[in-house]
């Protein structure tokens, strides 16, 4: 009679999902890593951004002084 094992305790019902819990905590650390990934691509992309700006605005300034 090839009956399924069963947990004897909670120890055995724990041990029976230890894969399940290890595999929800890689993929929360690889959200986290890839969270942490789009900040630090974001700030780069703003940095890029302002200095573009910048440089555009040194360029062609804005007539302040009124014509005519």
């Amino acid at each position: 009679m090839d009956e399924p094992q069963q947990a004897e305790s909670a120890a055995g019902t724990a041990a029976m999902f230890e894969w399940v819990t290890v595999t929800h905590l890689v993929i929360v650390a690889l959200c986290a890593v890839g969270a942490i990934a789009i900040i630090v691509v974001g700030r780069r992309l703003l940095r890029r951004r302002i200095e573009s700006q910048r440089e555009l605005e040194e360029r062609n300034p804005a007539d302040d002084e009124p014509r005519g």
